[in-house]
């Protein structure tokens, strides 16, 4: 799943953090690409379980991330 921090419903760490917490999901790869970067923004991507954290805009970096995490999943 690749997700934003930021939006209108629900912010991006309450939903990562119920995917990582539900038996039933929690092995979904979880990816947050966000404008919101910064050391504290990353230890809270980090402690609600996301598997991997890209600061937008740099999109070759996005797919890097989302080739690497794809794999670890498949194998």
């Amino acid at each position: 799943m690749l997700t934003d921090l930021e939006m209108p419903e629900m912010d991006g760490f309450t939903l990562t953090r119920n995917i990582k917490n539900d038996p039933r999901f929690k092995s979904i790869p979880v990816v947050i690409h966000s404008s919101l970067t910064g050391s504290t923004n990353e230890e809270h991507v980090r402690s609600v379980g996301a598997d991997a954290y890209v600061a937008k805009f740099v999109a070759s970096d996005l797919a890097d991330t989302i080739r690497r995490v794809l794999a670890s999943v498949v194998r």
